[in-house]
């Protein structure tokens, strides 16, 4: 709701106000999000012009359109990234007013700088000074640190050569409980999108703190699907003088078919293809020991382990819908001779996400986590 009206002008500038003091009550970080307002929605367009056969710049643009974060904050803005190279952000973050949501206070802070990759796939955001300002009210600045070790491969056309290697190296058991039985999945080397003491920021309310990321999350090149391993990927954060380790483990699993969505508006869209989100927050891990593959149960194991139907644990559910095309793509010949498209040229995203029983914390972690990681995510 933009704010127009005089009397609405005075509210959001109350509300710049109103920010910093609401921040000095931490524990609105560990409230659990009220269940009608748990949503992660909004929509995102990609264009690929580093996959373009005609003359561009060679710059992918991602362009964010309000993306809405529960009743707690709204994205939008721009990333550009030359693949192998860099992303810049340029990402605006509206709050809204927690004791009055239909005021919206615009442009609060923006997540800015340069996040570089190096010649290893690594991204290292103090190196381009990636940070956090609050730009209205208690100015101030938080930056992005650590590491972030990309995949291996970031190009489309080199997938399957990838998996040709896969399949002649180390098999991975991933396991997690189902029904108060262990469920084991087998994927071939797959690839890690590591977090190694990742930082990020506090903001854009000072309730939220600043986190460190650590663990892995898993690529598998043949069914291309995200996992994580028995460590998960773990937050760890201070609230009040409390130490909190929270561990997300899971799936986020890419189903590759052709259907229509009714969005938030009421309208419906087509997609090519979706992910669905089964993550969850602190759920009881499996010991290494009881990690058992069982090869003549693989197809029910698979359909256990990815498994959604048990939305009732603290977790991150729901699809991300995308709707690709490939105009005007490069085109590169296969094993069989033909030529096809390295991938999409544009890509159209919406959001549909559910946060079950999780707190104001834990899903602005989650989501500051993807911003950073936006180019492994979408290229497949």
């Amino acid at each position: 709701m933009t704010l127009r009206t005089p009397s609405a002008a005075l509210c959001a500038a109350s509300l710049l106000v109103a920010v910093p003091a609401f921040a000095q009550q931490p524990s609105q970080a560990l409230k659990e999000i009220p269940a009608d307002k748990a949503r992660l929605a909004g929509t995102m367009t990609v264009d690929y012009n580093s996959r373009l056969a005609r003359p561009s710049t060679g710059t992918d643009i991602y362009e964010i359109g309000d993306l809405a974060v529960a009743d707690l904050m709204i994205l939008k803005g721009q990333v550009q990234r030359t693949p192998g190279k860099s992303l810049t952000y340029s990402v605006k973050f509206d709050v809204v007013n927690p004791s009055n949501p239909s005021q919206i206070a615009r442009e609060v802070a923006i997540l800015r700088g340069d996040l570089p990759i190096d010649n290893n796939g690594r991204y290292t955001p103090d190196a381009g000074r990636l940070r956090l300002d609050i730009v209205k009210g208690n100015q101030t600045t938080s930056a992005v640190g650590g590491a972030i070790q990309g995949r291996n491969v970031t190009r489309w056309w080199e997938v399957g050569e990838q998996f040709r290697k896969a399949q002649k190296e180390a098999d991975k058991v991933y396991s997690r409980y189902v029904d108060g039985k262990v469920v084991s999945i087998q994927v071939k080397n797959p690839d890690p999108l590591r977090f190694e003491r990742a930082q990020l920021p506090s903001g854009p309310f000072s309730f939220l703190p600043e986190v460190r990321v650590s663990g892995n999350l898993d690529y598998d090149y043949e069914l291309g699907n995200w996992l994580t391993d028995q460590n998960g990927v773990t937050f760890t954060y201070t609230v009040a003088d409390r130490s909190i380790t929270d561990r997300v483990g899971g799936s986020i699993r890419y189903v590759e078919e052709e259907g229509s969505f009714t969005d938030k508006a009421g309208k419906k869209k087509p997609y090519t293809g979706y992910y669905e989100y089964n993550l969850r927050w602190n759920e009881q891990a499996v010991q290494n020991d009881q990690s058992f593959f069982d090869a003549s149960a693989a197809q029910a194991q698979a359909d256990a382990f990815f498994s959604n139907a048990d939305q009732t644990k603290p977790g991150l559910y729901g699809r991300v819908y995308y709707n690709d095309s490939e105009d005007g793509c490069k085109r590169v010949k296969g094993e069989d001779g033909k030529f096809s498209c390295v991938g999409p040229t544009r890509s159209e995203i919406t959001y549909d996400l559910k946060a079950e029983k999780l707190t104001y914390a834990q899903l602005s972690n989650w989501v500051k986590l993807e911003l950073l990681i936006l180019g492994p995510l979408t290229d497949e």
